[in-house]
């Protein structure tokens, strides 16, 4: 193993305002616990003997460091993962480190406080500072933040000295092909996925380490914790339109470390006023201070993604001693919302209400960006914006998974996502089944799990101080399929209560307090694929938490995914085991009868024509039945937390597959659909405002343009309704294919306000969509800037262009950039139509913005075209 030199860094804290935070994410080494035969006070009294440490990744796991220092392979390429050794195999020594770094801090006036903050280790914690152990005993749970007093720790003269052994789950699971496993990881509080599910493979460290943000922190006397603003927004509001007064009240928690009484001032500035408050702290005190409420009027109201825009007003609270002198203040962001739900007994399903007015949620299930935890706030904001960029109003984040980061809740909160999030419980692990073949306990043991029910209950209000000032949070459910312990969940609900009352609680995901099943099983799926007409004609669950289906990603993150020899058509029994190995779905016969694939580019093109196809069903078929039969539904899932097979709209590489777009059009806030129930055109607002001045069109057209049928006519669309408007002729015609084109436009701009094309082979002989004659379409560039491009395409030939897919490559060496966001893709262009089309790429890097790109034109019958950019 290479030698290591210790080396140190400078936190410049003088230079700080008081409470921001200085990460400390490099210097940072780290070794197996086994291989240093000193305690972490010799180890943070001296600097250790460089031998055997390695450069290490924080935040980030054991794996991460080991995978960055080519001492593992990237697990998530081929079958990589079998060649790293399992925490359950080869024991919790294997993956226990220690963690060092060392740093240097100027010195501080004597009424500077400076705290060391974790906001994430997984699981077992033993942290010592400049020789002195931070907490008497070694500190467990994964969804704990830790925060220590280091201010007369410091060596204000030389280096300060940071080391942390990290242990992995004290249960970490025999990942032996189950649900979870054996389910023994539910006996800790951490993440259960690790252990490995029928969507991704074990996690071989469990996800241990320092994970999650460390920080240095400096304030006066006074610290200001867990800032929150509760409000309340009473009536129906409907976006857009002069406000009622809506109502706030802050609150935050003040700690104050010294021996001596605290006197001063508390203020909280928003809005363009200030309310203040004199205090007097006591020694070794924390108070939690609540201002009275305020009213505003005519606030702007922060409203979920296809209703109105997410305002978010900022806010400062600052403490300052008796001369004005600032100790310490804490900034936030808040939106004023109002969450509510009440079961309606026609659907048999809860309605969920924001601001007053019923949403009919359409969003989908969410695990992790990475499945390593190698997060950040770029991925989190482009992974958001994928959700809103598909209509969606809601993710549910899993209970299998974690407590998401600030960083997601604030992507959320910019996007107006809601977010259901799941504690730290699953029914595979905790004894929703008995399953005595997979799992280690009986089921009535694990209806107990986690051993430690006073730690679950402590990362529950710790987790809620966290996420409670975001709008975005709407839902606290105890646990995915299963609730947690009885004792458990009634404290849950007191403590939710008591710390917010703001939020929806469930205690878990298939409640009958969600929705009554009246089918059986566990109140969701299915999970494969299903023919269309299944989304309309087949009732299911009222409010349906997981709807899965397939998600084959583009040939281009197979190529990045696996070794060419593997790239290879997956055929049935025979299914390569890489593909098996990351956990292939398949269609069920449905690509063949597209026509038999030539190749795997053949097939995964066909694959996509599928993805599109079922996931504009799925979001039309429920819509159809919006307050009839469903309140609401969420796809399992949008994403995997790593390069998977299955059930996802954009891959682990943040390219989206064809469903995303099908997804996309089915969900349009206000949209015209085709029921093939009826055979019938419909139009959807799924928004609480009355639309007026549209104007609806219907055209069908065959394969050459020429018009079969047209309709059009000037409409008002009430709020939150379905209306059926036309009947087109299907019948009689000779067309190979029939396009059925869906139109909404502005009557006063005529602007574009929703696109939808439906495709009908003759005789339902769907090879007639790959056996099209060729197309012929050209293109320009309108304008590149800061990242935004718009480009003009038309259809110069005489037949169809059918299911034109874009992608942006780098010219230099023809690589596809991610994520690059499409206003519209997989496209129907009819002979002579025009589109302008929107291409936003500011979620990649400006370097690579910069270079040479070309816009990449493929489709059913159309030879590959290049647009330069």
């Amino acid at each position: 193993m290479k030698k290591v030199i210790i080396t140190g860094i400078l936190l410049s804290l003088t230079l700080l305002l008081f409470s921001q935070e200085t990460p400390v994410t490099t210097g940072w080494r780290a070794i197996r616990a086994s291989e240093v035969t000193v305690d972490g006070r010799a180890l943070t009294t001296d600097d250790p003997a460089p031998e055997g440490w390695i450069n290490a990744t924080v935040p980030g796991t054991v794996l991460t460091t080991l995978v960055n220092n080519s001492i593992m392979p990237e697990p998530w390429y081929g079958m990589n993962n079998e060649k790293i050794p399992d925490v359950w195999d080869v024991g919790r020594d294997y993956y226990t480190y220690w963690f060092f770094t060392r740093f240097s801090i100027p010195d501080l006036d004597s009424t500077r406080q400076v705290w060391l903050n974790f906001r994430g280790i997984n699981y077992r914690a033993e942290i010592w500072f400049n020789g002195n152990l931070l907490s008497d005993t070694a500190t467990d749970g994964m969804f704990l933040r830790r925060k220590y007093n280091i201010t007369s720790l410091l060596n204000h003269e030389g280096h300060n000295r940071l080391a942390v052994k990290v242990e992995p789950p004290l249960n970490p699971g025999k990942p032996n092909g189950g649900q979870g496993g054996d389910g023994t990881i539910g006996r800790d509080v951490t993440m259960q996925f690790t252990a490995g599910w029928d969507w991704i493979q074990p996690v071989r460290d469990r996800n241990t380490g320092i994970w999650d943000a460390v920080t240095i922190e400096i304030t006066g006397d006074i610290d200001i914790r867990n800032g929150f603003a509760r409000t309340r927004v009473p009536g129906e509001r409907l976006p857009g339109e002069l406000q009622a007064p809506a109502f706030v009240t802050f609150s935050a928690e003040l700690v104050n470390p010294t021996d001596r009484i605290v006197e001063g001032e508390i203020a909280v500035s928003y809005m363009g006023s200030t309310d203040r408050k004199k205090l007097k702290l006591p020694p070794r005190s924390t108070v939690t201070f609540t201002f009275a409420e305020q009213k505003k009027s005519d606030p702007r109201i922060w409203w979920p993604n296809g209703m109105g825009q997410p305002a978010m007003y900022p806010a400062v609270i600052i403490f300052s001693d008796k001369k004005g002198n600032t100790l310490d203040r804490e900034d936030l962001m808040f939106g004023f919302r109002e969450a509510g739900s009440y079961f309606d007994d026609s659907t048999g399903a809860r309605v969920f209400t924001i601001n007053g007015q019923k949403l009919f949620i359409r969003g989908a299930n969410w695990i992790a960006s990475d499945g390593m935890m190698r997060l950040s706030p770029e991925r989190y904001e482009a992974e958001v914006k994928m959700h809103a960029e598909m209509n969606m109003n809601m993710i549910r984040v899993w209970g299998g998974s974690i407590t998401e980061r600030p960083e997601f809740y604030k992507a959320c909160d910019r996007n107006g996502i809601l977010v259901w999030q799941d504690l730290w419980i699953t029914g595979d692990c905790n004894g929703r089944w008995p399953d005595t073949v997979r799992k280690a306990d009986s089921q009535e043991v694990r209806r107990m799990y986690p051993d430690d029910h006073a730690l679950f209950l402590r990362s529950v209000e710790d987790q809620v101080k966290m996420l409670r000032v975001h709008p975005s949070l709407y839902l606290v459910c105890g646990g995915n399929e299963f609730p947690p312990p009885a004792d458990i969940d009634t404290l849950i609900r007191q403590k939710l209560e008591e710390l917010d009352g703001t939020r929806i609680y469930l205690s878990e995901s298939t409640s009958p307090e969600l929705s009554r099943n009246t089918i059986g099983g566990t109140a969701d799926g299915p999970y494969n694929i299903r023919e269309p007409l299944w989304f309309f004609s087949e009732k299911w669950h009222p409010f349906n938490p997981e709807i899965g289906s397939v998600g084959l990603p583009n040939i281009e993150s197979l190529r990045k995914m696996m070794d060419e020899k593997d790239l290879v058509i997956p055929a049935g029994s025979e299914i390569n085991e890489v593909w098996r190995y990351h956990k292939y779905m398949g269609y069920g016969g449905m690509i063949e009868q597209l026509g038999e694939p030539t190749d795997l580019a053949d097939f995964v093109r066909k694959a996509q024509l599928l993805n599109f196809e079922q996931y504009r069903a799925l979001a039309e078929g429920y819509t159809s039945h919006m307050w009839d039969w469903y309140t609401g539904f969420l796809v399992w899932k949008s994403q995997n937390p790593w390069p998977a097979l299955k059930g996802q709209l954009y891959d682990w590489y943040l390219d989206q597959n064809a469903g995303f777009y099908g997804f996309r059009q089915g969900a349009s806030p206000v949209h015209m659909m085709f029921n093939p129930v009826d055979s019938a055109i419909y139009v959807v607002n799924t928004t609480p405002k009355e639309r007026k001045g549209l104007r609806l069109e219907a055209k069908l057209s065959d394969e050459n343009g020429r018009e079969r049928w047209k309709k059009a006519e000037e409409m008002v669309v009430d709020g939150n309704s379905i209306v059926k408007v036309w009947e087109p002729d299907l019948a009689g015609s000779q067309a190979k294919v029939q396009f059925l084109n869906l139109r909404i436009t502005y009557v006063s701009t005529g602007l574009q306000m929703d696109d939808n094309t439906y495709w009908f082979p003759k005789d339902g002989d769907r090879k007639n969509l790959t056996s099209l004659p060729e197309a012929k379409i050209v293109g320009q560039m309108m304008k590149n800037k800061d990242g935004k491009v718009s480009v003009d395409l038309a259809n110069s030939g005489s037949v169809v262009a059918f299911f034109l897919r874009m992608k942006v490559l780098r010219a230099t060496d023809g690589e596809m950039l991610t994520p690059v966001f499409f206003d519209d893709n997989y496209l129907v262009l009819l002979p002579g139509e025009k589109r302008t089309i929107q291409i936003d790429m500011t979620g990649v890097s400006a370097e690579e913005r910069n270079t040479p790109l070309l816009l990449h034109l493929e489709g059913f019958n159309l030879q590959p075209a290049i647009i330069r950019l």
